[in-house]
């Protein structure tokens, strides 16, 4: 064991650093990027609010003791509709009609009554479950969004001049809770 082997190692070498791959990702990744991006701007609404309307939207957004309206859709129960008020919870359930369909009419007298109910709350979050087709969500949301009789409006408080208004808007707003979900 007198003399073992140490090799002799060159810190100062160089070696090539190959590009190609990282290249070939960015070249396929870029692409996948621009066109997704274009599917969000797809699924934005764009809609002209009245100014009191917004307003009120705000300030349920900064009102945390403010009601709370969610719906859930499936394709076994229909449409639930879940007033949370001071911590309690009101359900008004509008189940399938004799062909497994949402009863429209229904749902929009049921969104009528919780609107009438609760005139500061406009905005509903939305909880459709996978299984239901995106016709039909589109279709709940135009029910919820505002009253179809030019006849029935609903109370609304301008912030600024301090008068009360009406709107025919029921809830305009509308937010997906479960984006995320599998």
């Amino acid at each position: 064991m007198a003399g073992r082997y140490k090799p002799k190692v060159n810190h100062n070498s160089e070696f090539e650093l190959d590009l190609a791959p990282l290249l070939a990702v960015m070249v396929k990744l870029v692409p996948v990027l621009l066109v997704s991006s274009a599917f969000v701007q797809m699924m934005i609404i764009e809609t002209e609010l009245p100014q009191v309307v917004q307003q009120a939207i705000e300030k349920q957004d900064t009102n945390p003791k403010a009601a709370q309206v969610a719906v859930e859709i499936n394709k076994k129960d229909g449409v639930r509709i879940i007033v949370t008020e001071n911590g309690q919870q009101k359900i008004e359930l509008v189940a399938l009609n004799s062909n497994q369909q949402i009863d429209m009419p229904t749902l929009h007298a049921k969104f009528q009554e919780v609107k009438k109910s609760h005139p500061e709350v406009f905005k509903i979050e939305m909880n459709p479950d996978a299984d239901v087709p995106y016709k039909e969500i589109v279709r709940v949301m135009d029910e919820a969004r505002k009253s179809r009789s030019n006849d029935i409006r609903f109370p609304v408080k301008n912030e600024k001049t301090g008068q009360d208004t009406t709107t025919e808007y029921m809830f305009p707003e509308i937010v997906f809770a479960n984006m995320m979900d599998g």
